[in-house]
């Protein structure tokens, strides 16, 4: 049997006033993945979110399942769901949002 490390559920607040900007967010993710992403409209495929979720909590993604090289939308949300069931596995949760998010 392999046991995971629960996931806990953190709750982000605007408490921090350093902002990355778009650049700088795509430079940390390819940095962390070794991946080589362009735009951060090329994070929709989930791709870079199931790699994150499997760096921290190893073997808790599928990646059999993930459709790494795809453009299709149908594609994006079976991805997706792969990352949604990894949550589910480490106790990940939907979280109520205090009032300032809405």
């Amino acid at each position: 049997l392999r046991f995971f490390k629960m996931a806990v559920n953190v709750y982000s607040t605007s408490g921090t006033t350093e902002n990355l900007s778009r650049h700088e967010m795509l430079n940390w993710v390819n940095d962390c993945l070794q991946s080589g992403f362009t735009k951060v409209e090329q994070l929709c495929t989930g791709t870079a979110y199931c790699n994150f979720m499997d760096m921290l909590f190893p073997g808790s993604v599928a990646l059999r399942k993930v459709k790494w090289s795809t453009k299709l939308e149908h594609e994006y949300i079976q991805n997706f769901k792969v990352l949604q069931e990894s949550f589910l596995k480490m106790g990940v949760n939907k979280l109520q949002l205090p009032k300032p998010f809405f």
